[in-house]
């Protein structure tokens, strides 16, 4: 998939550009965040609320569901301190089309935005082993219990959270609660 980003990142990578590129929405230049570069390294990411590679996952994955950016480069003294993503841009983008097929496919399994989730008290006595990434999800649900709130502000990448909420219904650990009217297969 070659995107709009893309282009504009590995113009900077390939110029060992120090600076700040803007992301801002087209349609009236809003600023979203912003993705700095030192040396031709991205070295952090700021993108909506999320930071660092979620926050760049999560624009590529924007920009894929045709959403439309403008890209601002403004060159800038950028300080080894601001230093949010250790990676090299080569292991980024090599993971960029997991990362999408993964998001795809996993589009029809996410909760719909009107349901509550709930941890099932009876499944944190149970034995069950939970990943990591179950257990991130879990964490997220102790204090946001509506799937755009776990969403925004779970770590994990949106797929990683759809596949870790499938898995954890699976064992039961979770209660969803429709509102009125509404149902829920499970």
């Amino acid at each position: 998939m070659e995107s709009k980003v893309m282009g504009v990142i590995e113009e900077q990578v390939a110029v060992r550009f120090t600076g700040k590129v803007n992301v801002l929405a087209s349609f009236n230049r809003q600023f979203l965040g912003h993705i700095l570069f030192k040396d031709g390294d991205i070295i952090q990411v700021t993108f909506n609320s999320y930071k660092g590679l979620k926050a760049f996952y999560q624009l590529l994955i924007q920009e894929y569901s045709l959403n439309s950016f403008d890209y601002v480069v403004e060159p800038e003294l950028v300080e080894e301190e601001q230093r949010q993503i250790h990676y090299p841009f080569s292991v980024i983008k090599n993971k960029l089309g997991d990362v999408l097929k993964q998001y795809r496919e996993s589009l029809k399994m996410r909760p719909p935005e009107n349901v509550k989730i709930l941890i099932d008290a009876e499944f944190l006595e149970d034995t069950l082993p939970v990943t990591a990434e179950e257990f991130d999800v879990l964490k997220a649900l102790t204090e946001w219990n509506n799937p755009y709130e776990i969403y925004q502000h779970c770590e994990l990448l949106d797929h990683e959270i759809t596949w870790a909420l499938v898995s954890l219904r699976k064992k039961g650990a979770l209660k969803i609660i429709a509102p009125k009217g509404s149902v829920v297969d499970g």
